[in-house]
């Protein structure tokens, strides 16, 4: 037994901020990028190291989750399909999720043979697109056989057993940008999905007696396992080509039961809502489903020893790629003990023509990095450089998009990296070349050091990027600038 837990988060702590304190004593970057000494090759110089670089995918160990959030809500999950993308293939996210009474015993107005069914309504809150928001979609929904458990978080790769088709929609995305004036709501921005009626009259129909489904939630439960929203690829939905975000745990996303009752004689028309979020959370998992057969990334995927040219960077769950930097440790040698005022990575997007649809498949907010710590045997952030009192810190590391005009005139996003204070130990402490990995992640998190950080909203984005590899149209290097002691 733990008879002690304060003192363990204060060692904790300690540890932590001597990690800080001794990766090096020279905080170059603390003079502030915008106060940079001058290049004067005397004084202050400019150099820049190659890198090798090669591409990989991430297997099914490292794919993302959608877990809880601390406010007891869920993160925005994932629909839809990406039928044709010339760099990396398709794309196929479904979700699962619940929608319950939010009390119980649950009992509508009345006794139910003076009830009468008018329609049932699947809605969800929509968030964004990315994609290409004019090219049909083709949605599903069906009942799920399978009973997940709402409090477990579930892996992208997660697929959910379902059975009878409940209803259909055939949209454009741009639709979900329109507000809609019905009978008794105002409503924007949602997908609303017409289910069966023979389904809401099976809803209407059921029982709030002992041992009956609206009697508790467990029996509710037991009697109807949630819903798989899932994509069609057929059809009308051959051509889709975009992926939508969808809020479950908003108020804007719920099951609505439309019916007539009797009241004083006449009929009255009104409706009841089931919800993912009435009273304890319901269950829930977002299946994303990637297939790089025949796309090019699928013929990158060997590690060469001098590095690719060309690096294919997609949102988790999706790729990544590992950064050598053999120079380092010869600049170290070359150079001695020097203050380095600059170390950053750059890199760029690749131009490339209509057909590969980067007007529409655009590339990711914010690509990261961090390290395989070679004595750990474990990933690690970029603390000195990217996190600032443990919470991570884009404008500090890098790693915002950024739109650019090359020479010719294209406009591309880059990538910037400054990492000084991991090179400032190599230098100065002599610690290991480490690494690097690059990657567009949809949040990090280092249980050892209990860091973790958001980054990318889930499977938004991806890009073609210069490999370090001298033959690529715009490299991807290391600048360092840097002063003699």
């Amino acid at each position: 037994m733990n008879r002690n837990p304060l003192l363990k988060v204060f060692v904790a702590a300690c540890f932590l901020s001597t990690v800080f304190w001794n990766c090096t004593k020279i905080k170059s970057t603390d003079i502030g990028t915008d106060l940079l000494p001058a290049i004067d090759n005397v004084h202050t110089f400019d150099t820049t190291l190659e890198l090798i670089t090669n591409n990989y995918l991430f297997g099914d160990s490292a794919v993302p989750i959608q877990p809880r959030l601390l406010s007891g809500g869920v993160n925005p999950h994932t629909l839809g399909t990406i039928s044709d993308d010339p760099q990396f293939g398709t794309t196929t996210a479904a979700i699962y999720m619940e929608a319950r009474p939010g009390f119980y015993p649950y009992f509508f107005e009345n006794e139910r043979d003076s009830l009468y069914f008018d329609s049932v309504v699947l809605c969800l809150k929509w968030n964004y697109t990315w994609g290409d928001t004019n090219a049909l979609q083709k949605v599903n929904v069906y009942r799920a056989t399978q009973l997940l458990r709402p409090d477990s978080a579930y892996p992208t790769n997660t697929h959910v057993s379902y059975s009878t088709l409940l209803g259909t929609k055939t949209f454009n995305p741009y639709s979900l940008r329109d507000s809609l004036f019905l009978d008794r709501e105002k409503t924007r921005n949602q997908l609303r999905i017409r289910l069966n009626d023979d389904f809401g009259r099976f809803l209407l129909s059921q029982d709030t007696a002992f041992g009956k489904p609206y009697y508790n939630d467990t029996l509710f439960r037991q009697f109807f396992n949630g819903y798989v929203i899932a994509p069609d690829p057929y059809g009308a939905g051959s051509g889709a080509n975009a992926l939508m975000s969808f809020a479950l745990s908003d108020t804007g996303t719920y099951v609505n039961l439309y019916y007539r009752y009797s009241k004083q004689g006449k009929l009255d028309t009104t409706f009841r809502k089931m919800k993912l979020d009435n009273g304890a959370g319901g269950a829930h998992a977002n299946m994303i489903e990637r297939q790089y057969a025949g796309s090019q990334i699928s013929q990158h995927l060997t590690k060469l020893p001098s590095g690719d040219s060309i690096i294919y960077i997609q949102t988790s769950p999706g790729s990544y790629s590992i950064l050598n930097m053999p120079s380092l440790q010869g600049f170290k040698d070359a150079k001695g003990n020097v203050i380095i005022h600059k170390a950053e990575i750059y890199m760029s997007q690749l131009p490339s023509p209509p057909s590969e649809q980067d007007a529409y498949l655009i590339p990711p907010p914010n690509l990261y990095i961090d390290y395989y710590n070679k004595d750990s045997l474990a990933q690690q952030p970029f603390l000195l450089d990217g996190f600032s009192n443990f919470s991570y810190s884009p404008d500090q590391l890098g790693g915002a998009r950024k739109y650019v005009a090359d020479p010719s005139g294209a406009v591309l996003s880059e990538y910037r990296f400054d990492i000084a204070r991991y090179v400032q130990g190599i230098v100065t402490r002599n610690n290991k070349v480490n690494d690097v990995y690059l990657y567009s992640p949809n949040a990090v998190r280092y249980p050892n050091l209990t860091v973790g950080a958001s980054v990318n909203p889930m499977a938004y984005g991806r890009v073609k990027l210069g490999g370090g590899n001298l033959h690529s149209e715009k490299r991807m290097r290391l600048r360092i600038i840097y002063s003699k002691l």
